[in-house]
This record gives C-alpha cells, sequence and structure tokens, in this order.
C-alpha cells in the first residue's frame, strides 16, 4: 500500500511543478496553470486517507476501497468491450456520413457510458426515425423516403438504412451492462468486504504500525526545511565511510579473540541477542 501512496505523492508533485511553470507564464498559458492546480488538488485530498489508517474504523476501510479499486480495474476492461461494440455499432447506422474526427470518438463513448448509469436519453433513442415539434410535446413520425415530394414539393431526405435497428441494440447492451455486469462487480466488492472484515482488528494494527514506523524514520522538519535533515544525513554517511576502519585491523582483532578465548562469550551475545529479537517479533504477531 505504501507503493501506492509514494506513486500519488509523485504524481501530486510532478503536476503541481507543471502548473506552476505555465502559471509564470503569460496569457493564456497562466489560466490553463490554474486549472491544474484545480486538478492537482484531488491527488493532496486524496492522500490524506492514508492518515486514517491509524483509525480502528476507518483503516480496514481505506484497504477495502484499495482492493476493490484493483477488482474494479477487471470489471472497466470487460465493460471497455461492451461499451466499444454497441457504441461504435450505433455511431455508425446513426451517423454514416460523418467526418473522422475526434469529435467522433468521443461521441463513440459519450452517451452509451452515461447510460451504465441509467441515463437512457430516451428523448433521442429513436431521433432519426421520429420527430418532435418544438411548440407541442408530442412527437410524430418524421416524413423520409426516396423520391417522395412534402405537400410544398419539396424533397423529403432519404431514410437512414437500419435505424429501426439502433433501439433493438440498445436493449440488448443496457442487458448486459447494467444488469449483468453492475450486478457482478456488486458481487465481487461484497466478497472482497467480507474478506477484508473478518481481519479487520489485523489489518487496523499492521497499518497504525506501519504509519507510525513511517513518520518514525522520517525527518523531523517539514518541506521545504527538510532539505537540512537530509544534509545531515549525507554528511553523517561520510563521515562513517571515511573513520571506518580498514579491513586488517578487524582481522587482527578476531585473531586476538580466538587466541584470547573471547570468542565464546562474543558468540553467545550474538545468541542471546538473536533470543530476545525472536521474542519481540512472536510478541508482535501475536498482537497482529
Amino acid at each position: 500500500m505504501l507503493d501506492y501512496w509514494n506513486i500519488t505523492d509523485l504524481v501530486a508533485i510532478w503536476v503541481f511543478l507543471l502548473g506552476l511553470m505555465l502559471r509564470l507564464q503569460n496569457h493564456p498559458y497562466m489560466g490553463y496553470g490554474r486549472v491544474i492546480y484545480c486538478v492537482d488538488i484531488i491527488f493532496w485530498y486524496i492522500r490524506v486517507l492514508d492518515i486514517f489508517g491509524v483509525n480502528k474504523y476507518l483503516g480496514p476501510y481505506v484497504m477495502m476501497i484499495g482492493k476493490m479499486m484493483i477488482d474494479m480495474l477487471y470489471f472497466v476492461v470487460i465493460m471497455l468491450v461492451v461499451l466499444m461494440s454497441f457504441g461504435v455499432a450505433r455511431q455508425a447506422i446513426l451517423h454514416p456520413d460523418e467526418e473522422p474526427t475526434w469529435r467522433l470518438a468521443r461521441n463513440i463513448f459519450y452517451m452509451p457510458y452515461w447510460m451504465i448509469y441509467g441515463e437512457v436519453f430516451a428523448d433521442s433513442i429513436d431521433r432519426k426515425t421520429r420527430m418532435c415539434e418544438l411548440t407541442v410535446n408530442t412527437c410524430v413520425s418524421a416524413p423520409c423516403g426516396d423520391n417522395m415530394y412534402d405537400e410544398d414539393g419539396k424533397k423529403l431526405p432519404p431514410c437512414i438504412p437500419g435505424a429501426w435497428l439502433t433501439p433493438a441494440i440498445m436493449a440488448c447492451y443496457l442487458l448486459v451492462a447494467n444488469i449483468l455486469l453492475v450486478n457482478l462487480l456488486i458481487a465481487v466488492f461484497n466478497n472482497t468486504f467480507f474478506e477484508v472484515k473478518s481481519i479487520s482488528n489485523q489489518v487496523w494494527k499492521f497499518q497504525r504500525y506501519q504509519l507510525i514506523m513511517t513518520f518514525h524514520d522520517r525527518p523531523i522538519l517539514p518541506p521545504p526545511l527538510i532539505i537540512f535533515p537530509h544534509i545531515y544525513i549525507v554528511l553523517k554517511r561520510l563521515c562513517c565511510r571515511c573513520c571506518r576502519r580498514p579491513e586488517g585491523e578487524h582481522d587482527d582483532r578476531e585473531r586476538r579473540l580466538r587466541k584470547s578465548g573471547s570468542i565464546s562469550w562474543v558468540l553467545l551475545g550474538s545468541v542471546f541477542k538473536s533470543l530476545i529479537l525472536q521474542i519481540l517479533f512472536s510478541y508482535v504477531k501475536v498482537l497482529l
């Protein structure tokens, strides 16, 4: 879980730096920088969820959200296949002569995506075969046909071939997407919920310990003053490396210990230290 938060921090920092560079430019780039700031604040608010791991009740829910997000990724892949199959067919039937633009790619996904949440766009389901008056709330069959004229002698537009097939395809799409796949996702979420709920106490203790140790290992000063502890750590490492004894001195010391018979006490101390660590780990394991 810690790796995901590191990725979130990295994305948030880089997006902030990008927005900062744009804010230092002239118009219109300054406005773009403000928009990037607004998007970047989302990552910083999400980062607050990490602190909830200390709470006994909120901590397991954060882990549930993380596991459910992973489950939803597999669901999105399946849903994308179903959505594209309906979106491409619908767009190709209703707009056979549309030019290839980026707006065309947007229209393929736009309406089918919102249909997943129940917005079926009822007024435009059959809009190529029906015509609604602006002054009244009634719809009548739209006049169309080949080599046909209206009462004023104007030629009627040709009917789109297969337009009647769109509502039938849409009904099949809603049956699979809204009823089958969405309920399948809810069942997967339900399984994840009970799986984490059964070990919620262990999850909370682990997250609390991990968060405490994370802040314990970090420098005391906050950014941007954190640069000074890092400088101190680098200098300390360099000094320790310079003051380290040569390998020959360690060999001579070990040889003297063997001659004096004191090496057994050193081994005994190492065994005693390992025993203490094993007892501590066993105690922590019992608590978890």
